[in-house]
């Protein structure tokens, strides 16, 4: 159990580190900045951590209200990179983008609604205010991540739009990392304290998924071509239009 935390926790940040760079290498990173924006961040937070926790003597209270802000920033870039896939995914490619984009609005609200009524039975979780902070938090964010991934699964399935591209494997992984934070919360809520390394480790090992679908679909899509001078230069319309005469009086 010892080994696996440390496993699910460093693992983890390091392919998203290699993640980062392919994207960087392959050009593709001004796709999705806002997204670009979350992964490193999620880097700079996972330091962070680290750093304090090598801290001796360990300053508990330190660790965990860094940890809930950094969650609640995560869950602010989170609606961001589903907003920027609903862009990538839909609205940039579909007819009815003025109908979708209002939909995807008002199911925003709906989701944050019920996510303050569900998370209710959260609020005394533990006796540590830091501690029930960042529950609620978890709780929300992946409630609402659920949620805006399926619309957005919904969608794509309505109007049969192509998955096939590392765009579709970024949403894939938000989805199933989201699903299991989700569940995993449940069971924290019904188990109380004997639950939390467990669903720890759950959480960490649904992240540890969703980094390796990104990975994976990244490495599954065709790369960008990329041209040195996509320009027409005047000798080369000569030379076509020499061929063209050519081709004619034969």
């Amino acid at each position: 159990m010892f080994f696996a935390s440390y496993y699910l926790w460093i693992a983890p940040h390091l392919l998203v580190a290699v993640f980062l760079i392919c994207l960087m290498r392959r050009g593709v990173h001004r796709q999705l900045p806002v997204f670009v924006a979350y992964v490193v961040f999620e880097l700079v937070q996972f330091l962070t951590l680290f750093i304090i926790f090598l801290h001796h003597p360990f300053p508990v209270a330190t660790y965990r209200w860094v940890l809930v802000f950094g969650k609640g920033i995560i869950a602010i870039l989170g609606l961001g990179v589903i907003y920027e896939l609903a862009n990538e995914l839909l609205l940039s490619r579909s007819s009815l983008a003025s109908i979708l984009r209002p939909i995807l609005r008002a199911t925003l609200p709906v989701l944050v609604l019920v996510a303050a009524i569900a998370s209710g039975d959260l609020s005394d979780i533990s006796l540590q205010r830091v501690v029930n902070i960042f529950e609620v938090l978890n709780f929300s964010s992946s409630l609402i991540l659920v949620g805006m991934v399926l619309a957005l699964f919904v969608f794509a399935r309505a109007l049969r739009v192509s998955w096939r591209s590392w765009v579709a494997g970024v949403a894939l992984g938000f989805g199933i990392s989201a699903s299991i934070d989700l569940s995993s919360e449940a069971f924290r809520s019904a188990l109380g304290k004997s639950a939390f390394i467990a669903v720890d480790i759950t959480q960490m090992a649904a992240f540890h998924v969703c980094v390796v679908v990104w990975l994976i679909s990244l490495f599954l899509s065709a790369p960008t071509p990329s041209f040195a001078d996509t320009k027409l230069q005047a000798s080369d319309l000569e030379l076509w239009g020499q061929e063209l005469q050519r081709m004619v009086q034969r």
